[in-house]
Order: structure tokens, then C-alpha cells, then sequence
């Protein structure tokens, strides 16, 4: 298993969901889960939303993403 650069991970989690510079395709595969659970774990619902609305992000790649969200309490 290659290892995962958290500063990479980030970087691309900021290029594909906050700013649509990049997307899944553009990055090395082993980093898509990642940044998937990355932006689960880091930014909220309006952040994949817009990702989403944007183009940024696939109906597919956002429901991955969604799906690794911790339930809300």
C-alpha cells in the first residue's frame, strides 16, 4: 500500500471540494478514499452541496463522501 502525504491529501480534498481546481480523475488513485473521508470528516454539508451543485464533484463521488459522514446526533 503507497503512503498517504496528509499535507497531499488535504491539498487535493481544498482543490476538488472548496475551490473545483481539480477533480478524482486528476489525482493519484490511492488518494481518492482519503480525500473522500478527509471531506466527510472536515467539511459540512453546504461545502459537498456546493462541490456538487458546481460540477466539482459527481452525484456518485458526493454520495461516497456523504455516506462516510458521522450520523448527527
Amino acid at each position: 500500500m503507497a503512503t498517504i502525504i496528509n499535507s497531499l491529501k488535504i491539498a487535493y480534498s481544498t482543490a476538488i471540494f472548496r475551490h473545483g481546481t481539480k477533480t478524482f480523475p486528476d489525482i493519484f488513485a490511492n488518494y481518492v478514499e482519503p480525500v473522500k473521508e478527509y471531506a466527510a470528516a472536515e467539511y459540512d454539508m453546504a461545502t459537498l452541496d456546493r462541490a456538487l451543485a458546481s460540477g466539482w464533484i459527481t452525484q456518485g463521488e458526493y454520495d461516497a463522501t456523504v455516506a462516510l459522514k458521522e450520523p448527527q446526533v
